[in-house]
């Protein structure tokens, strides 16, 4: 293929996808939070642990999921809720909803908790880091924009 070729290729590709309408699909949210924040933990400390130990795979952005799925409004939500990220089969048949027991077994070991999930985080066996950990979760509460036609 000559380069004159490629270089028409590449426009009419482009002028196709701006002629189809093609745009990426808005992010998706999580309903607002309806639990209480938990009060068993301390939200602050939480928050370090959780830049440490789960940033790298986690952001707290709608729509920007990593390697795991974004977490803002998590607690309280149903597990595996989000369409834009690709959740293990075991955890889409679980049912769970992301409250202060269920966090804290599956931040515990989740091998043990859900043994094909694709989370693949150290266990975390210091019940008082779990706390705080759901502490911090449970204060991560944003509204879904009102400009979002979903």
């Amino acid at each position: 293929m000559t380069e004159t070729s490629k270089r028409y290729l590449g426009v009419l590709t482009v002028s196709m996808l701006m002629l189809s309408g093609c745009k990426s699909p808005p992010p998706d949210y999580r309903n607002p939070v309806s639990l209480p924040a938990y009060t068993q933990g301390d939200a602050a400390a939480g928050q370090e642990i959780y830049n440490d130990a789960c940033a790298q795979c986690h952001t707290l952005n709608p729509g920007h999921n990593n390697k795991g799925p974004q977490l803002m409004n998590v607690y309280g939500a149903p597990a595996a809720d989000l369409n834009d990220y690709a959740y293990s089969d075991a955890l889409k048949n679980t049912h769970w909803v992301w409250d202060a027991n269920r966090l804290d077994h599956y931040i515990a070991d989740a091998m043990k908790a859900l043994p094909d999930t694709k989370m693949l985080a150290d266990p975390m066996p210091d019940a008082k880091e779990r706390a705080d950990v759901i502490a911090y979760l449970s204060t991560l509460r944003q509204e879904k924009p009102t400009t979002l036609n979903q």
